[in-house]
């Protein structure tokens, strides 16, 4: 029993000396490196009866729209990100690094878009119950409507309303 007990203390010691090693390499490392600059990001949420909203920051630009019933975020960091969602809906636009998002929700639709690096294009429309998600990389344009999904370029696009969807 007494050396399962050295065993035991042994193996709590080399655990607390490496978590502390590690977070004094993680604190000399944030230290030395310098910092790069960062864009601002900026938000648009319009709440259920909210009002509709539209900012520009430097390369940051987003704007959501939303009915009584409905909820509305877009995003942008670098990038533009539009929402609007109506008839009991929610939409969700994340444009990054220069991507534009745009969702377009109605009818108890969730749809998200997202698209990141420089030209990326993400469009969603969702009419009717379901979530459904478009995802552009660098340089591709993907869309995803009722009748379909279509990938130019790498990118994902997946509607579980309708079960179209296509990756690039």
């Amino acid at each position: 029993m007494h050396r399962s007990r050295e065993a035991f203390t042994m193996f709590h010691t080399k655990r607390i000396l490496g978590g502390a090693a590690a977070f004094g390499f993680a604190c000399t490392f944030a230290a030395l490196v310098p910092g790069t600059a960062s864009a601002a990001p900026v938000a648009c949420t319009t709440a259920p009866g909210g009002a509709d909203i539209a900012a520009l920051v430097g390369g940051s630009q987003c704007d959501s729209s939303a009915d009584i019933a409905s909820a509305a975020a877009g995003l942008g960091l670098e990038g533009w990100g539009s929402a609007e969602a109506m008839n009991n809906a929610a939409a969700l636009a994340l444009g990054l690094n220069g991507g534009t998002a745009v969702s377009n929700a109605s009818f108890g639709g969730a749809p998200a878009a997202i698209a990141f690096g420089p030209g990326a294009i993400a469009q969603n429309t969702a009419a009717g119950l379901g979530l459904s998600i478009a995802v552009a990389a660098p340089g591709s344009t993907i869309t995803l409507t009722p009748e379909g999904a279509v990938c130019n370029g790498a990118g994902i696009a997946g509607s579980f309303t309708t079960l179209q969807g296509c990756i690039g």
